[in-house]
């Protein structure tokens, strides 16, 4: 009778001093992902039961920059054509794919009925940077802003991932505004010679002049026409209200990764 009476004050200080969720927690075992991609009956040999798993296979290989990857695929349908889709989809269609890959082929082996073995060749760009480490932008103006600084330190080119697919117009109108800059001396470095020529800092202001006075026995000046430009001649930029811009066409190159109407990685080639 003691006993039981031990036993039941001992459970109700547990769960009063909060040790319930201690007892009363659930374990789990968490296995990598990737495992079960792997073929457990053939060494380094990738397993794929579904096309999505062969599209994600070749993802992990892109990933991994392996030059060679084998797969083993099986599927009801026509194992081949299936193969040449998934190829396509990643090269073209992906992000990894479309901006790491420079080539890719494989290598088709009927193993038996509904299965396949497919090995995996891939190249890949020599220029390409590593896309974990690009920094992921939320907007275009964060674009404008890498745009500036990259000009300024004089990069050949500016690589921008973004958190989600942008769409086309909204890049080019940032690289549209940072080339605009460019052209009319609006960038930040004229924006402090301007304030600095303001404040006087390099020296005092040119004094004020009264121009001279007419000789009334000379007769009055007349203002001349002014001159029609050359021909083939465009202003660079309007000086009025509501005068047009004309400003040089921008020389940089734009690449999208995937390359669709929105793309979730933008290469700008800064050098003409």
């Amino acid at each position: 009778m003691k006993k039981r009476i031990w036993i039941l004050a001992l459970a109700g200080c547990l769960l009063l001093s909060g040790c319930a969720s201690l007892l009363e927690r659930s374990y789990s075992v968490v296995e990598p992902y990737a495992d079960r991609y792997w073929d457990a009956s053939a060494e380094d040999t990738l397993r794929a039961e579904s096309y999505q798993d062969l599209v994600n296979s070749l993802l992990m290989l892109v990933e991994e920059r392996s030059e060679e990857g084998v797969i083993r695929y099986y599927t009801s349908g026509d194992a081949y054509s299936l193969a040449l889709q998934a190829t396509y989809e990643v090269r073209q269609d992906t992000m990894l794919g479309s901006y790491l890959l420079e080539d890719i082929s494989f290598a088709y082996q009927a193993v038996e009925e509904g299965s396949c073995t497919l090995t995996y060749t891939m190249v890949y760009r020599q220029d390409a940077e590593d896309v974990e480490s690009l920094m992921v932008l939320s907007d275009s103006q964060s674009l404008v802003d890498l745009l500036r600084l990259a000009v300024r330190e004089g990069h050949d080119r500016l690589t921008a991932r973004f958190a989600y697919d942008m769409p086309r117009e909204d890049v080019e109108a940032a690289v549209q505004s940072v080339w605009r800059e460019i052209c009319l001396g609006d960038g930040e470095e004229t924006a402090e010679d301007l304030e600095t020529t303001e404040t006087g800092a390099e020296g005092p202001a040119p004094e004020e002049t009264q121009p001279p006075a007419e000789d009334p026995a000379q007769p009055a000046s007349q203002e001349l026409p002014e001159e029609p430009p050359a021909e083939g001649v465009q202003p660079v930029s309007g000086t009025g209200d509501g005068e047009a811009e004309e400003l040089p066409p921008c020389p940089w190159e734009i690449r999208y990764y995937p390359d669709r109407d929105a793309a979730e990685l933008v290469e700008v080639l800064l050098k003409a």
